[in-house]
């Protein structure tokens, strides 16, 4: 599995026979092409796709061409997702208005890769989102957003300044890193 950063808070995660776009801008869709498409915040409902395309836009349980993804209510119209490919599952978490609860994120484990919105800092916070990622078993973490000084507020807080941005994250479940690691994506891939 592959896992780039479009632009922003979109991103292409790449399988060996099907790929996910998560959060594309319209202009995004013609240009990439995946036959999966998420969104997880409920102001997205307007780039709803059309066509060989199938989106996915809220709680509830998916399988499409062998990718599974579970959709968790993550409160204030944020979806947190879960996609299951290739052996890897990736967590996508979005802005969180709130922290979840104990029944809520005790739905979700064994999340190798953990996907989350920077935005997080001005609701949630940085330490809440890490203490998630910990609970959840990731070995990535993936901070991205559409502000950079979130970003670097992110990395603050975990301790990890002056990371080096790489084109994409290739992940093969059987050589996972012991703890977690830090990456960080750069745009436009």
């Amino acid at each position: 599995m592959e896992i780039k950063l479009i632009k922003g808070t979109a991103i292409l995660i790449k399988g060996k026979k099907e790929s996910v776009l998560v959060n594309p801008e319209p202009e995004m869709l013609p240009k990439i092409n995946t036959r999966l498409v998420i969104y997880n915040r409920a102001n997205y409902a307007e780039l709803r796709t059309v066509g060989e395309r199938v989106s996915i836009m809220g709680p509830g349980e998916y399988e499409i061409g062998g990718v599974e993804v579970n959709g968790f209510n993550g409160g204030d119209g944020n979806t947190v997702y879960t996609v299951f490919a290739d052996g890897v599952m990736v967590g996508i978490l979005g802005k969180l208005k709130e922290e979840l609860s104990e029944k809520k994120s005790g739905k979700i484990s064994g999340v190798d890769v953990l996907i989350v919105d920077v935005e997080n800092e001005q609701t949630v916070g940085s330490k809440y989102v890490l203490k998630l990622a910990k609970s959840w078993g990731a070995n990535y973490i993936i901070p991205i957003g559409n502000n950079q000084e979130e970003i670097t507020k992110f990395l603050d807080v975990a301790d990890d300044e002056g990371l080096e941005p790489v084109e994409s994250l290739k992940i093969d479940k059987d050589n996972l890193p012991d703890g977690t690691e830090i990456v960080l994506l750069k745009e436009g891939n």
